[in-house]
This record gives structure tokens, sequence and C-alpha cells, in this order.
């Protein structure tokens, strides 16, 4: 294992086409939103808004397809698609991201009982649509910052050294969404967006280290976004919004401390 910083031709097509996708996609759209040629639910906006979010998904493929002799699309499909692994990892694929925010949220309210009035919590019944909604929006990313990212750096420099290294490029590749008129990070405070990113990074990196799966990877990805929607999230601007991604940092922290340098090595392992 080397700490320099890992090349691999692979994850630098990857890493290109990702942001210029995205960069191109949104930097379109944040000049057609700010000079009101459209606006968020019409398709112009819609259809950039979708085609920047799909960025690394496209650009995994893209990679792949030009880095055959390095190993072949069946093998990225292979792992995209390895869903024989034990029922516990999805539980805690599906059952981590729900049990985190619960508990980012009872530490807020124990710190200020107040808050439990301004929480609104969507019911249970609207989780599995949005959680379909969800693989699209945003799950879908995971082909790319794990199964190209996280595996090609994770060998290189270590799973969790891979993990900490993708998430401020992750964050960074969001940047664009922090000037476009109608979405949720529009004039959010990036720092903060930076450290649940990175913490986001740390939980799926183990997850992949450990199953070696896009698919639990867009499952995880997927759960975290979703629960957000449905409301289970500390109300903004409360003075405690450090609570969650700090949490979830400490947990990955801790989840790649206890693995140490175990993690599945051959395709054997999962059967």
């Amino acid at each position: 294992m080397t700490t320099a910083f890992p090349s691999s031709r692979r994850v630098l097509i990857f890493l290109a086409a990702a942001f210029a996708i995205t960069w191109v996609a949104w930097g379109t759209l944040i000049v057609l939103a700010r000079a009101q040629a459209t606006a968020y639910g019409q398709w112009p906006y819609m259809t950039l808004y979708v085609l920047g979010g799909l960025g690394p998904t496209i650009a995994a493929y893209l990679a792949v397809c030009l880095t055959t002799a390095q190993a072949p699309l069946a093998e990225f499909h292979q792992r995209l698609l390895r869903w024989r692994v034990p029922l516990p990892w999805y539980a805690l694929a599906l059952g981590l991201p729900i049990m985190l925010a619960f508990m980012a949220l009872g530490v807020a309210v124990a710190l200020r009982p107040t808050l439990s009035g301004l929480v609104a919590i969507k019911p249970w019944s609207a989780f599995p649509l949005l959680f379909a909604m969800t693989i699209v929006g945003g799950g879908l990313e995971e082909l790319g910052w794990r199964g190209i990212a996280q595996e090609e750096w994770g060998h290189a420099i270590g799973q969790g050294r891979a993990a900490l290294l993708i998430g401020p490029i992750w964050a960074v590749w969001h940047l664009p969404l922090f000037f476009l008129p109608g979405v949720s990070q529009y004039h959010a405070h990036f720092p903060l967006f930076l450290l649940g990113v990175i913490s986001n990074a740390l939980l799926f990196g183990w997850l992949y280290s450990r199953t070696r799966s896009i698919l639990l990877c867009v499952f995880m990805h997927a759960a975290t976004n979703a629960v957000i929607v449905m409301g289970v999230m500390i109300p903004a601007r409360q003075g405690l919004s450090l609570i969650a991604p700090c949490l979830s940092l400490g947990v990955g922290a801790l989840l790649f401390l206890s693995s140490g340098k175990r993690g599945v090595q051959a395709d054997s392992a999962m059967h």
C-alpha cells in the first residue's frame, strides 16, 4: 500500500467525464433558471437537472468501456448486480441511514425539546415510493463513486483513505447546485454539506469494502436520501445542524476502524 496520490486511468476518465457532463448540464441550467427561461418542474429544467445527476452513472460506463483491458464490462456488471449477499447486509444498507437519522433527531430534541413541534415526518407507507424515486435521484451515482473510485483507490491506498479522498471530490461535484434556483442546496451552507458528504462517503465506502456490491451502495444511498425526504431530519436554522453529519462521520470512522484491514478481496468471499 502506498500513501501517494493514487493514479488510475479508469478513475481519471470517470472523474473527467462526470464533472464535464454534470457541470455542463447544471451550468447551462443555472444560466437558464436565472434568466427565468425555465423553472423547477418544467421539462427543460428537469431534463438538464436529471442529466446532470446522471453524470457519474454515464461516466462510470464510459470509463469502463475505455479501459476494458483492465477489467471487462462483465466484471463491472457482476459487482453492480451482486445481490447474493447475506440478508443482514440488506438490513444494514436500508436500516443504518434510518437509525442514524432518528438518533440525530433524538439528540437534537433532547437538547432542545421545542424542536419536536417542528418535525413533520411523512407516513411510512410513502417510504417505498420515495426509496424508488431516490434510486434514480442519487442512488445511481454509486456506479461511479463506489463502483469506480472506491474500487480503484481502495486497492491503491486502502479503503478508509479512499473513502476520505472521495468525500471532498464528491461534494465539489455537487457545487453547481448551490447556484441553482429551485433546489434544496441553493444558497445553502457548503461546509456543512461537505461534512455530510464526507460522512456518507465513509458509510457507503465501508459498505462497499465489506460487500463489493455496488447494488447495496445504491440502496444505502437511496435510503439516506429517502429518509430526508420523509422528514426525519433536524429542522433548518435551529443551530443544531452539525449533529447529523458529525454522528454519521463518527459512525463511519468507527466502522472502518473496527473492520481493520478486512474487506472482500475475492468474489468467492461472498458465497
